[in-house]
């Protein structure tokens, strides 16, 4: 990608707006947006980083976009996208007078649409648990409520084909969001037919904000799949050894298991996807990162993998960042089948030389 993305121009009644992302003289109009809403104080976080150009993702990772109507900035919104699968949606505000002009769907939708260009396959955000205005606003936009503490967070899953088939082939399907019952902080994400007993669970870990995750960030760590009233089910796990402070020179060890509950053979392909900086070093002759396998009825197979954090890693942007962790992901196909599942490993953060 070259040269900066080009602004998105609406007309509502008879006002111009534009969406675009905020240059280095927009500051401080757009923390008036924020002060408007009732900031007592514009937010801290971010404001140091650098403009962000063509390449943001893979360099400073954080935008944020502005709506101008008819010349003033009337509503911004943070995108942080630094790792996939996740990107975030931060702090969307719309100056009170610029209400009901549908800014805050345009800039949400205009987050979803930068995320998914540059291949993220789920956008979160973070509400309060009285925002009923923001609730009707995220969930018109397919947006699903699933943790909560201090915070609610909300997900959108983008790219996500099994979730996409399963809603297709049932249309009456019904969602609901329940804690795990193993007592860990994670929720189990479903979407269950209406008519039949097939069901897709996705386990969805960390908090719903920064403070009560710990740090560390969102992680959907296993799928479970149902369909043909039983006839195919496979279970999928993406687990990685407790380990908190991550370091370069450190080796983790992670596990893919799929267990086939249905009556017929499962058989697929695991990939690997790993962030820069972190290599598989087990197999170590495997340097594809993709591993076939093959499930009968009944039957669960597991895969062993050793990663190791390069000596050269940096984990110094992780102190600029909402969470201080790296997703890991591997990616299972299965007949034309995709699911996405990932690791979020915490890191030690440095702190950042001036």
């Amino acid at each position: 990608m070259t040269g900066n993305p080009k602004p998105a121009r609406v007309r509502v009644a008879d006002s111009q707006i534009n969406l675009r992302p905020a240059e280095p003289e927009d500051r401080s109009r757009a923390r008036e947006v924020q002060w408007a809403v009732g900031w007592k104080e514009a937010p801290t976080r971010h404001r140091t980083w650098h403009e962000a150009d063509a390449d943001w993702q893979s360099r400073r990772y954080y935008r944020e976009i502005v709506a101008e109507v008819d010349g003033n900035i009337a509503a911004r919104v943070g995108l942080e996208a630094f790792r996939q699968p996740f990107a975030e949606l931060i702090d969307l505000c719309v100056r009170p007078e610029y209400r009901r002009l549908g800014l805050g769907e345009m800039l949400t939708r205009e987050c979803e649409r930068q995320s998914a260009k540059r291949g993220f396959r789920a956008l979160f955000l973070q509400t309060e648990l009285d925002n009923c205005a923001a609730h009707r606003l995220y969930t018109g936009l397919g947006f699903v409520p699933t943790a909560y503490g201090t915070m609610l967070r909300m997900v959108k899953l983008i790219d996500c084909t099994l979730l996409t088939d399963f809603q297709r082939k049932h249309p009456l399907t019904r969602y609901n969001c329940s804690a795990a019952i193993d007592g860990t902080r994670a929720c189990i994400l479903e979407w269950h037919a209406y008519i039949t007993e097939d069901y897709l669970r996705l386990r969805l870990e960390g908090g719903a904000s920064r403070l009560d995750s710990e740090g560390i960030g969102p992680a959907i760590t296993g799928c479970d799949w149902r369909t043909g009233q039983g006839e195919r089910a496979l279970d999928i796990r993406f687990t990685s050894e407790p380990v908190r402070d991550i370091e370069p020179g450190h080796h983790v060890e992670m596990t893919i298991a799929a267990t086939n509950h249905g009556r017929r053979v499962e058989r697929g392909v695991f990939q690997l996807v790993l962030p820069p900086g972190v290599q598989i070093a087990s197999p170590a002759t495997n340097e594809e990162q993709v591993f076939l396998w093959q499930a009968e009825p009944g039957e669960t197979v597991r895969q062993p993998v050793v990663l190791h954090v390069e000596s050269a890693f940096d984990a110094t942007i992780l102190h600029e960042l909402n969470y201080g962790s790296v997703p890991v992901s591997v990616e299972i196909y299965w007949e034309r089948r995709r699911i996405l599942l990932n690791a979020s490993l915490p890191f030690a953060i440095p702190s950042p030389v001036d």
